[in-house]
């Protein structure tokens, strides 16, 4: 198997990632034989299901930036954002319980890069080709969030980072297809307005609102 960057043109698509889209990206994931980059993508895939935060968050995470404690995997963001001639920058913590499956993925590869000599600073480094002698980490070098892009095109063609977030919004709202899942929106995601919550909502529970109101009606 040929692992290329892919297409950069998103495929147009309505919905959003299925399970059994997300089972397949693993098992191209798997099928990965060296064993840093097959753990590094299935961590990737699985941070990105579970969490539904953007690219250049993900890519900046360092080894200090996971905890475990108290049956959660505790992990913090670090978003930058310019704001005229300022950088703000926010820290934003997701708690993950260890039961769910998609966690072991993440906790492995922690604690592969753990393992190196020397112990790499972030969870995603940059590797360089040693001209056909197989590759090194550049532990003190992040990933770029294209090269996040380009880790989830390798495994597949019809997704992408965005579309994670995407459904890890419905992911709430099927749950709470109310007024308050928007607010549950905006805290999973960390959005800076609630308003996009409910553009969320509007998406992704209009059939159950439609359902309601012709109820209503009778």
């Amino acid at each position: 198997m040929t692992y290329v960057r892919g297409n950069p043109q998103r495929t147009q698509r309505k919905d959003v990632i299925t399970e059994a889209e997300f089972n397949e990206m693993l098992r191209e994931a798997e099928a990965i034989p060296e064993t840093f980059y097959r753990l590094r993508t299935t961590a990737l895939l699985c941070i990105l299901r579970l969490t539904g935060k953007r690219r250049s968050e993900v890519a900046r995470l360092e080894l200090t930036d996971f905890k475990v404690e108290n049956d959660f995997l505790h992990v913090t963001f670090t978003l930058s954002k310019k704001r005229r001639q300022n950088v703000m920058t926010k820290r934003s913590q997701k708690s993950i319980p260890l039961s769910d499956p998609l966690t072991r993925p993440i906790l492995d590869y922690l604690d592969y890069l753990k393992s190196l000599d020397p112990t790499p600073k972030f969870y995603f480094p940059q590797t360089k080709s040693l001209w056909g002698q197989g590759y090194a980490i550049l532990g003190d070098k992040a990933i770029t969030g294209r090269q996040v892009f380009n880790l989830v095109r390798a495994v597949t063609e019809k997704a992408w980072c965005h579309l994670f977030r995407e459904t890890a919004a419905s992911d709430v709202v099927k749950s709470d297809p109310s007024i308050i899942g928007a607010f549950k929106v905006q805290r999973r995601l960390d959005l800076e307005s609630v308003q996009t919550g409910f553009n969320y909502v509007r998406r992704f529970a209009s059939d159950i609102i439609t359902r309601e109101i012709e109820q209503e009606a009778f």
